[in-house]
């Protein structure tokens, strides 16, 4: 069994048992490499500029540098349409071309950087090194 099969299927949202893109990257962080992620838990999924402004003071920190060339655990950033829309979406990579997401319109699945759903979005990726 893959680390991420555990993931795949967890349904979005905020209730119990329900996971937003960025409490799916908190719970991945915490259980498979016992990194506390801080939770933005006072801001709501469903608000997406506060989140947008949030992970953006966040991404560049000291904790995140960018990479290029994503790898197991990289966090991929993603806007909400392509072209120079806001940042409001996260995904964990799994591999150098496949991430494990969750979006209000599904589960968390897996899906390859080049799926039509995300391509166009990524913006780039985030190494956490502290």
């Amino acid at each position: 069994m893959n680390w991420w099969d555990a993931y795949v299927g967890l349904p979005f949202g905020e209730g119990r048992g329900e996971v937003t893109c960025w409490s799916l990257v908190v719970r991945v962080f915490a259980e498979r490499r016992g990194i506390a992620l801080p939770t933005y838990g006072e801001i709501s999924a469903r608000d997406l500029a506060r989140i947008a402004r949030t992970m953006g003071r966040a991404q560049l920190g000291e904790t995140w540098a960018a990479v290029s060339a994503p790898a197991q655990f990289d966090v991929a950033i993603m806007r909400s349409g392509s072209g120079r829309a806001a940042i409001v979406h996260v995904g964990v990579m799994i591999d150098a071309t496949r991430m494990l997401h969750v979006e209000a319109a599904s589960h968390a699945v897996v899906v390859p950087i080049t799926h039509h759903s995300v391509r166009g979005r990524i913006a780039g990726f985030r190494r956490y090194q502290a």
